[in-house]
């Protein structure tokens, strides 16, 4: 039987958000674990997994069985930085056929260059279209959102309402010029904490050369990214109120993924480039007390007012504070001065110099004896710079952590690893 393609169209993204970020990021998730701890009913999870396929290309998302349990996982190329799948998902969100023939027609209509009311919009429609009726109130509605969204302009005769198609906004631009255009939005997409903009402004930039201007727009790889973590644009609906408010000074309400609603004053927005986690350092004013809440775990965020003047001087004090974190653990600690020691071939390896430099937060570097420097930082958590430390393999050792275990606990990781290969 034929599967009614209505039945795809993504309206409740939440599920659609929490079902792709388990998968994309874990990949240990069965049927049985999204039915059991997700609170989602088998009949809604057979359904949301349907609206993603229907999305994503064949053989992203794939199977594994271990034991009696089938596990989804993605398979992607994170060199591919082209196309981001997850974006296009959201993307396709919430339209309905009314919506895509109104695009399409108004703009087929108006492209001529003249001025239409919507009476004669309405009697221009074609008249072959079974999917959906057109009538004067909802065409109206459409042509608002057109109008919002940019695609066409309004001009007023007295109490008639002129719509026209925008002027090509690219046309003054060069052939070079537009391909200087998507390079900056190439870069921009992969590196800005909002990157859906410009995702969605490259592809249609691309459109336009191909279609309008007959230029080739094949895949660039001018950029490679190390962490490229596509799976931030999920919450990127969720990040712009909350970098909104920081900027305006706003204390916001924010509703968490299991239901409580918690009124914060916002200080930043901390990214963890490695690992692609994003969290809320903020002071919870329910609880009176300094907090750090994972993005990703917030569903929603509503500005409340203008902070007062105490307000603002406890932001700026969290501001200060996160300068001694080396991401976002340490709140009730005290400064304690980690100090490690850097073994390298300087001819070979320079850039290990480079990305302690580069990554080590501000931390005092020194240079000892050829090919040995020491580095030396004050943090509130020292424990929070291992997998830094682990990433320099043997070339990283830990001298001292003031009264922290860190020397210890990198030794038993080791021990452990030893141990689980069976081999020195």
């Amino acid at each position: 039987m034929a599967l009614n393609k209505s039945t795809l169209l993504i309206r409740d993204y939440e599920n659609i958000r929490h079902i792709l970020r388990d998968i994309y990021i874990f990949g240990c998730f069965s049927r049985d674990d999204f039915i059991e701890k997700k609170g989602i009913s088998g009949r809604k999870y057979d359904n949301e997994q349907r609206r993603i396929s229907a999305y994503l290309p064949d053989k992203f998302i794939q199977k594994r069985r271990i034991d009696k349990k089938v596990l989804l996982y993605c398979s992607y190329q994170m060199e591919d930085s082209e196309k981001n799948y997850l974006a296009d998902t959201y993307r396709n969100k919430s339209f309905t056929a009314l919506d895509i023939m109104a695009f399409f027609f108004v703009q087929q209509i108006l492209s001529d260059g003249q001025e239409m009311t919507a009476t004669e919009l309405l009697d221009s429609m074609p008249n072959y279209n079974d999917s959906v009726v057109f009538t004067k109130d909802n065409l109206r509605v459409k042509l608002d959102e057109l109008t919002e969204k940019g695609f066409i302009t309004t001009r007023k005769e007295g109490r008639t309402v002129l719509y026209k198609l925008v002027e090509d906004i690219w046309e003054d631009f060069s052939d070079d010029e537009l391909l200087d255009l998507s390079l900056y939005l190439e870069f921009l997409k992969n590196v800005s904490p909002i990157e859906m903009p410009y995702y969605f402004l490259k592809q249609k930039l691309h459109l336009y050369m191909e279609c309008e201007r007959h230029m080739e727009c094949g895949y660039n790889k001018t950029f490679a990214f190390k962490h490229n973590h596509f799976f931030n644009s999920l919450d990127n609906n969720v990040l712009l109120p909350i970098l909104s408010s920081c900027n305006l000074k706003e204390a916001v309400s924010v509703i968490m993924d299991d239901g409580l609603e918690r009124n914060v004053l916002p200080s930043r927005v901390i990214h963890d480039s490695a690992y692609g986690r994003q969290y809320l350092y903020c002071f919870d004013l329910n609880r009176n007390v300094q907090s750090i809440v994972r993005i990703d775990k917030i569903l929603s965020v509503r500005s409340l007012r203008k902070m007062q003047a105490d307000e603002l001087k406890i932001v700026d004090g969290i501001a200060a504070f996160l300068d001694e974190c080396w991401c976002t653990s340490g709140v009730n600690e005290e400064l304690k001065e980690i100090v490690i020691e850097f073994r390298f071939d300087e001819d070979k390896e320079p850039y290990i110099l480079g990305r302690i430099e580069r990554e080590g937060h501000g931390g005092k570097i020194s240079r000892i004896e050829e090919g040995l420097y020491e580095y030396k930082i004050r943090l509130r958590d020292p424990n929070e710079m291992l997998p830094w430390i682990r990433s320099f393999g043997e070339r990283a050792k830990v001298i001292s952590s003031e009264g922290n275990n860190t020397i210890d606990t990198i030794a038993n990781d080791w021990k452990r690893a030893v141990e689980k290969y069976e081999s020195i």
